[in-house]
């Protein structure tokens, strides 16, 4: 991961959506992933991305052996 404080900027985000109905959620989330879309400015990144975000998440735990 190349976020230096990936704990603050999780928190950052829960608190911009503090107080947000379900829809005005949504809609942030659309307009910050499409802000970040452009920022990033490299369709094969973001293709990459996308493709990425739509693997399933590893249950929590799962990596660890027995």
């Amino acid at each position: 991961m190349s976020i230096r404080r990936p704990d603050d900027i999780y928190e950052a985000l829960i608190a911009a959506q503090a107080g947000m109905s379900e829809a005005e959620s949504l809609r942030f989330s659309a307009r910050l992933i499409l802000l970040l879309i452009d920022r990033i400015g490299d369709d094969a990144a973001v293709t990459q991305a996308i493709a990425a975000a739509r693997e399933p998440t590893p249950a929590a735990g799962s990596d660890r052996q027995a």
